[in-house]
């Protein structure tokens, strides 16, 4: 929908999460993060009113960015939480419920998949839909980048695997790359805990997810990468000693 200056906007539901996530937008947009659309507040439907970033999502299963996208988008989530330090709001509503920060946590996008990179012609462009945004470790949401974004979800060969990992890890800066990989897995079984969670709230979307399959199909490419974890690991070590 085009606005009345003539700019591209999005109109998307809202829940009680969203004050909580357009008080992290602005403070992002104030402090000039790249690649995050801006708020605009809600319409008469009572829908939030963003920004628009033009370019392409890409859908994990079947595609796959080139390892400069990769290291683009891992540098800029580095950015991201080095800007989002500094925002400590105390107990807020997010999408996962009322909560504050621990000393160890900033306020995470919880959702970096491939799906939600903008690409514009390859290139790493910026982040949509921050619904899922709340209290989280830092390498977390980079683990959750790397599962969708090298991606461990699926059965990449192994050296391929070990080396955007090993990649991504750089691109993010002070971070092991076997850290990170113990990290995914430790994620993805956060995933399924929130997903519980959400399901005994009666969230809307977390029980589309349940009933579509998406669940199942998380679970068991998890046993897979548990299955392959050990396997890329080596292969990192051998990345380490060259």
């Amino acid at each position: 929908m085009r606005s009345a200056d003539g700019e591209t906007r999005v109109h998307r539901p809202t829940g009680p999460w969203t004050p909580a996530v357009h008080h992290l937008l602005a403070f992002l947009n104030e402090r000039g993060l790249d690649g995050i659309p801006a708020v605009y507040g809600i319409d008469a439907e009572h829908r939030e009113v963003l920004d628009y970033l033009p370019g392409a999502t890409l859908d994990p299963e079947t595609e796959e960015v080139d390892d400069a996208a990769l290291a683009a988008a891992a540098a800029w989530l580095r950015r991201f939480h080095d800007t989002v330090r500094e925002f400590r709001p105390g107990a807020l509503e997010w999408r996962q419920g009322v909560q504050e920060l621990a000393s160890d946590e900033v306020i995470c996008h919880n959702d970096p998949g491939l799906y939600n990179w903008v690409v514009v012609d390859g290139e790493f462009a910026g982040m949509i839909d921050w619904d899922r945004a709340g209290p989280g470790r830092p390498i977390d949401d980079l683990a959750f980048l790397c599962w969708s974004g090298v991606p461990l979800l699926r059965e990449l060969p192994v050296a391929d695997a070990a080396r955007r990992v090993a990649l991504a890890a750089a691109s993010y800066g002070d971070i092991d790359p076997s850290e990170l990989l113990d990290a995914v897995d430790a994620r993805m079984g956060l995933i399924a805990a929130r997903w519980r969670a959400g399901i005994e709230r009666g969230d809307p979307g977390t029980i589309a997810l349940r009933d579509a399959g998406v669940m199942d199909r998380h679970l068991a490419r998890v046993a897979g990468f548990d299955a392959r974890r050990e396997l890329i690991r080596a292969a990192l070590g051998t990345i380490a000693n060259h």
